[in-house]
């Protein structure tokens, strides 16, 4: 299945973007996964965990590897963001940390490629998954941690209509370290 939508009026250039399922059958090749994983090195290695220097092919195989095993699971639900006019590798978005059962909710984790930045990519990707976690899933509750000094992924949140409810002390963990996160959260 793949889920579309339409940037909303902040984006500078309407973007239409398609979030495809991350599985191995569907991956793009990993040299084109790692090429817009390098053009964000920068960004991507002050903001995601999962982000280390000399980040090559092999970790894009284990990303793939693992992203079949999430689905197959139901565990969490990676997925690329693609420009559907160009098929253009924009970024990843996941949730995780599903709770199907009780609270029926899950936790939003995305990056956007440098060049696909300041266009209203992130905050549309952001109301698509969500729509996803609420009409596919029955999520009552999506939610984010992002870290207090990260200014555009807290403008990302905010555009997409998540609302800001506070600050989680040491709610981030980035290797040893721990990071206070400011805490959004999108209702159906």
């Amino acid at each position: 299945a793949r889920y579309c939508i339409g940037a909303g009026s902040e984006a500078v250039a309407a973007t239409m973007i398609e979030l495809r399922p991350l599985t191995r059958a569907s991956a793009p090749p990993p040299e084109r996964f790692l090429a817009a994983v390098e053009e964000s090195s920068v960004a991507l290695a002050r903001w995601m965990p999962w982000y280390h220097m000399g980040y090559g092919l092999s970790d894009v195989e284990r990303w793939y590897d693992e992203a079949d095993r999430m689905w197959r699971e139901r565990k969490a639900f990676p997925m690329l963001v693609v420009d559907n006019v160009d098929d253009a590798l924009l970024g990843g978005i996941a949730l995780h940390d599903i709770l199907l059962y009780g609270k029926r909710e899950g936790e939003m984790g995305y990056w956007v490629r440098r060049s696909a930045c300041g266009r209203g990519v992130a905050a549309t990707a952001m109301r698509t998954m969500a729509a996803f976690g609420f009409n596919e899933l029955g999520l009552i509750r999506v939610s984010m941690r992002i870290r207090l000094d990260n200014r555009s992924s807290r403008r990302a949140a905010e555009r997409a209509g998540a609302r800001f409810e506070g600050v989680a002390r040491h709610g981030l963990q980035a290797g040893d370290a721990r990071f206070d996160a400011a805490m959004y959260s999108l209702l159906p």
